[in-house]
């Protein structure tokens, strides 16, 4: 379990730990601290991609939003929801 709680004023980029890579388009990661592997499907491949630089979790939400049709606040809580099960895996760095 992460220790930071993820915000929409947080800034999130990937954590040194897993390994990345692409198979069919979608991002299989593995955690070489925990010894787990992750399938992040395409929207958590989506996010995870956009995470390469540090960017407030606002930001990313944002973005998202211009490129996705949904109700309003939806793509907000699924950004939120996602980075936080990263964080709480390791797989992210929150500030």
């Amino acid at each position: 379990m992460s220790i930071y709680q993820v915000k929409p004023d947080s800034v999130v980029c990937w954590s040194s730990a897993p390994v990345a890579t692409e198979v069919n388009n979608e991002v299989i990661l593995m955690s070489l601290d925990t010894d787990r592997c992750y399938g992040l499907g395409a929207t958590g491949s989506e996010i995870w991609r956009r995470l390469r630089e540090p960017i407030r979790v606002a930001d990313l939400s944002c973005q998202l939003q211009e490129e996705y049709e949904s109700a309003p606040g939806q793509i907000e809580g699924d950004v939120l929801s996602t980075l936080q099960q990263f964080a709480d895996e390791g797989l992210i760095e929150v500030r």
